[in-house]
């Protein structure tokens, strides 16, 4: 090799320690940032030659590498919205809330709420839009993007990011009695009572009349009160059934049911009716409302002289507003209402990628999908072949190895002064073949 190919390999050499000495610093700086993957330097030599002698000599050039696929370590927060990713995979996100914009992937689960005026919902004239709802954005300002529930709180988990909506929840009012899917999950409209369970005990050891106050949800989305009433045979373990309600003015409203009376055996359990359901209709004013009154947990037993409720059970609720929200550790976003409801409202899919190293690394943690990085994958957590976890009121550290920058850079700080030892040697070397000619 000639001096010149010693200036051009010394000089390559030096301008590939200073890339590498970029990605330490790039690294060093990122040490706290959240879900950050420490980007390296493999070196590989480069074939060069001088022409005409055709000789040829190995620079070196430099290949560039980030460590996606490296887990960094959990660190609780304490957070709701706070997500880490324990495994392999993605949260996937959208630069527009209507999936116009770029895909982007991120393993940052410091999610945050971002209010936006929902379009046609000036209700008072005035051209401004009244209601607003909360969207689920990353620190970037990515809309975070996810599996929609349905009105059963299931999910269908289609492997298509067309599949997917913008995380969306509001503490917006709900109207008893409103389409669902209207106000979900802003808030639950009411549900009228369709089954009541009754589980306690009729005195044997009383007589006369026993009575309990049953609550219900009418149609009309107001919660009211059925009396019900037991006047008892004890000698023929049978008893005789009373019902009486009040409507919202606390008028007295016309109650039938079907069958009046109860036999018990001599264990005191029920034996008539022998399915224990009493079909009950209360005749309101805006049309009769009917349900089923269930008496299989009622018995007959020699107890404190009056009848003794241990539960009751009914599956109406008022409407009600959207009090609070969190994650579980399956992704899934529930919310929780005023009216004591409970409902799954959104699940989060995890992207997987079968190169995750050659994704395209982007401002604000997140990721664009590349050719080389594979097709991308929609999984739901919970599912048995799932290996990756959800922790809630966590976040993934930076998967930087001060140590090993830091060592890393005093090497790239001697292969730099070394390359630098040959330019200036190369240089003398070719001051002292000049000086020859004098």
């Amino acid at each position: 090799m000639s001096l010149q190919g010693t200036f051009n390999t010394a000089v390559q050499a030096m301008n590939t320690q200073s890339h590498q000495l970029s990605n330490i610093s790039t690294n060093i700086a990122n040490t706290n940032t959240t879900a950050y993957k420490a980007q390296d330097t493999h070196f590989e030599t480069l074939l060069n030659h001088i022409q005409p002698t055709d000789k040829g000599f190995f620079t070196v050039r430099s290949f560039d590498y980030r460590q996606v696929d490296k887990q960094g370590t959990i660190a609780t927060t304490g957070r709701t919205f706070d997500l880490a990713l324990n495994g392999r995979g993605f949260l996937v996100t959208n630069a527009n809330q209507g999936a116009t914009g770029d895909w982007r992937f991120t393993r940052d689960g410091a999610l945050f709420g971002k209010t936006v005026n929902v379009s046609g919902t000036d209700l008072d004239g005035d051209g401004t839009d009244d209601q607003q709802d909360t969207y689920l954005t990353t620190a970037d300002g990515s809309y975070v993007y996810g599996w929609a529930a349905d009105a059963d709180g299931n999910f269908s988990e289609a492997n298509s990011l067309s599949s997917l909506t913008p995380v969306v929840y509001s503490s917006a009012s709900v109207t008893a009695g409103a389409s669902p899917t209207l106000l979900f999950p802003a808030g639950i409209p009411s549900k009228a009572t369709t089954t009541i369970q009754l589980q306690a005990n009729l005195s044997a050891s009383a007589g006369g009349r026993q009575s309990v106050g049953l609550p219900l949800v009418d149609q009309d989305g107001n919660s009211r009160t059925l009396t019900v009433g037991f006047t008892g045979d004890l000698s023929a373990n049978a008893w005789t059934m009373d019902m009486a309600s009040l409507d919202t003015n606390n008028q007295p409203v016309a109650v039938s049911f079907d069958p009046p009376n109860l036999d018990f055996d001599g264990t005191g359990h029920i034996i008539s009716p022998t399915d224990g359901q009493i079909f009950v209709e209360i005749s309101d004013a805006n049309g009769p409302q009917s349900f089923t009154l269930d008496l299989t947990k009622l018995t007959q037993l020699a107890d404190q002289g009056k009848l003794t409720v241990q539960n009751i059970i009914q599956d109406g609720y008022i409407a009600g507003r959207l009090q609070n929200t969190y994650f579980n550790g399956n992704g899934v976003l529930i919310g929780s209402y005023s009216n004591h409801e409970v409902r799954n409202l959104y699940k989060l899919p995890i992207a997987t990628f079968a190169a995750d190293n050659n994704l395209e690394a982007r401002n604000g943690n997140v990721f664009l999908p590349t050719v080389e990085a594979g097709e991308m994958q929609l999984s739901g957590l919970g599912t048995p072949t799932g290996t990756t976890q959800i922790i809630v009121g966590a976040l993934e550290a930076s998967n930087v190895d001060l140590a090993d920058q830091f060592s890393k850079m005093i090497i790239t700080q001697r292969a730099y002064s070394s390359a630098a030892k040959v330019l200036t040697t190369a240089d003398e070397m070719t001051q002292a073949v000049r000086d020859l000619k004098r």
